[in-house]
């Protein structure tokens, strides 16, 4: 029987000769436990981290998680787990990332800048605009060269297309009449901009009731541009579970940490959702991904139209 204080681990796994853990869910604070991982073992950190902006003032038991963790200490902690080309991700306002990037400058460089537009979004203040938007800084290491990072940039979700090409010169123009550029995926360039939805408009299997989740939509894009089918990532801060959940779908092995129970339960929830609605050989097939190295599921079968 479980017991306050101990560790609490939900396993999503396959079985070949050896039980393959793709998937760990732990009920378990993320600073007491980071020692038993193994170091410069992650490709990507997602650090999606309270910022002390609902607690510990707030007397709304849904928020009492909401304490800052130590900035310089994470920083540190970052430097030993990632492997040495790897990317931590961070998400927060725009004085929040403006103290991580002063604060880990003699580790870390921001490699890009993104905004994740929200459309859905609901007042908070009704002294200030509708806040839509949210930004997230993508680290790499000081002394690393962009080009020696993964970037894969196609992972934006569009519409197939095969197009004929007509710019250019005119001898080219003429060679090109008969040209034909497919994109079979619709995939496109990821853009700085990042358009999902936020809780409001969310799908019913994605919600959770966390008040700072993230759609898998949004993740599932950064996580494909930044990382291979096949590598670990790391969420020190999981909540509800949008970061494992997202690596599970793309073929990437994942390790999470929630120290609220609530939380925990409900990563176990969506992930059950998911299962449910996906079928035992979907789900088999996902969870065989990271061995194959590959990322071959369709996102259009949980976002019909």
């Amino acid at each position: 029987m479980w017991k306050r204080g101990q560790q609490r681990v939900w396993y999503l796994h396959i079985v070949f000769l050896l039980v393959n853990v793709v998937i760990e869910l732990k009920y378990a604070n993320f600073f007491q436990q980071a020692d038993r991982l193994a170091d410069n073992s992650f490709n990507v950190i997602m650090l999606d981290m309270p910022w002390g902006k609902f607690g510990p003032s707030s007397n709304h038991p849904d928020v009492q998680w909401d304490h800052l963790p130590p900035i310089n200490r994470l920083g540190e902690m970052v430097d030993e787990l990632l492997e040495p080309n790897g990317y931590a991700i961070i998400f927060g306002d725009r004085e929040h990332l403006d103290l991580v990037d002063d604060l880990w400058s003699p580790l870390f460089t921001v490699r890009d800048q993104l905004i994740w537009a929200k459309p859905g979004n609901i007042p908070t203040n009704s002294l200030k605009p509708i806040p839509v938007h949210e930004f997230i800084h993508i680290y790499m290491r000081k002394d690393l060269k962009v080009n020696k990072c993964t970037w894969n940039p196609r992972v934006s979700p569009g519409k197939p297309y095969i197009r004929k090409g007509t710019s250019g010169s005119v001898s080219t123009r003429r060679q090109a009449k008969s040209a034909r550029h497919e994109n079979a995926t619709g995939m496109r360039h990821l853009k700085s901009v990042i358009y999902a939805p936020n809780k409001p408009a969310m799908r019913g299997w994605e919600k959770s009731g966390h008040p700072t989740m993230k759609p898998v939509q949004l993740l599932s894009q950064i996580i494909r541009a930044y990382s291979n089918p096949g590598d670990s990532v790391l969420d020190p801060f999981s909540g509800s579970g949008s970061t494992a959940l997202t690596c599970f779908l793309t073929g990437r092995k994942c390790i999470s940490y929630e120290n609220n129970s609530k939380w925990f339960q409900q990563s176990i929830t969506r992930f059950n959702r998911v299962k449910k609605m996906l079928g035992t050989g979907q789900v088999e097939q996902l969870l065989r991904q990271p061995e194959l190295q590959i990322d071959e599921f369709d996102m259009t079968l949980l976002y019909p139209q």
